[in-house]
């Protein structure tokens, strides 16, 4: 039986309790692990959340619209897809999913059944990424939580340890998580080669359709969709690497298209650009007494984050 560690706000805590209790009696040998005190009680509460998290197989989210507006349950799970554990979201009202999370399959917290056998049924945890997320969590020297989300979710964008759609993505390492399609009664498990037959055969197929597609207005004389140029959005925020909060009077650059804005107050900026549907164009930001810093961004993009160092 995997290690849980259970996310969620103290607002929550009596119904957190009753979900204990009811797992518990329904996995005996189960172990779940919320001691937020001592998570949160030293100096480095960064790392020993990471720490915390990473040695459970499991992140058990319980979620509500206590929990969604929590920085610490934010960086609870936003620490968990860096470290790419296996996260089941418990749904403790209506509240929806935030968007990161919604590939993910939610299981009501009347469902103990279906939990149950979620828990029972994870893969073991994989452990290629303990060694440098912990060390990012060390390096934050922020305490206040806010900063400390800041200042996580920017390293871990830098490092491309998000979760987009159903894979996550670093560098050339992808991996495809699959939520199961019902939180009631589960089917018998198919063996793993057939799964990855029908996921490479779907994969194929849906490749095919795109290429034919994509290859039909050439065919006719045309250009295909993505060649042709239209207007999208560019935008996002800069941060302060230190301190993780945002970073005003920063200026940022696309110098194939000579266009420049300044980040506002709360640094922010937006771009409207005109060019091939979500090219990849590179981008540059200046700012006086910060290290230049020069990174490559999708058209369409509406959430670019990128930190800034302080020069010597």
């Amino acid at each position: 039986m995997p290690g849980v560690f259970l996310s969620y706000s103290r607002a929550d805590l009596p119904l957190i309790e009753q979900l204990a209790a009811r797992l518990r009696a329904s996995l005996p040998e189960i172990s779940i692990w919320r001691d937020q005190e001592k998570i949160y009680g030293g100096q480095q509460w960064p790392k020993v959340l990471g720490e915390a998290i990473a040695d459970q197989e499991v992140f058990l989210l319980a979620w509500s619209k206590n929990s969604a507006i929590s920085h610490f349950v934010e960086l609870e799970w936003n620490t968990a897809i860096a470290l790419k554990k296996t996260i089941i979201p418990c749904l403790l009202d209506d509240t929806p999913l935030a968007p990161s999370l919604s590939v993910f399959h939610g299981y009501s917290a009347k469902d103990v059944a279906g939990l149950a056998t979620c828990l029972s049924a994870a893969p073991p945890a994989d452990q290629s990424r303990r060694t440098p997320v912990l060390g990012k969590l060390h390096d934050i020297t922020a305490l206040e939580e806010t900063a400390v989300l800041a200042q996580a979710k920017a390293v871990f964008a830098q490092q491309q340890w998000t979760v987009q759609g159903n894979i996550y993505q670093s560098g050339g390492d992808i991996h495809i998580h699959n939520a199961p399609s019902t939180a009631t009664t589960p089917e018998k498990a198919k063996p793993l080669v057939e799964r990855w037959q029908a996921w490479a055969g779907l994969a194929v197929a849906v490749l095919t359709a795109v290429t034919l597609l994509l290859d039909l207005p050439a065919k006719w004389g045309g250009a295909p969709p993505s060649a042709v140029p239209l207007e999208q959005p560019l935008a996002g925020t800069v941060l302060d690497e230190g301190t993780g909060e945002p970073l005003p009077d920063v200026v940022i650059s696309l110098p194939d298209f000579d266009m420049k804005r300044t980040s506002e107050g709360d640094g922010s900026f937006r771009f409207r650009v005109t060019s091939q549907r979500q090219a990849s164009i590179k981008f540059t930001a200046q700012k006086s007494g910060y290290k230049s810093y020069s990174n490559y961004a999708t058209l369409g993009n509406t959430d670019l984050r990128f930190p800034m160092e302080k020069g010597e």
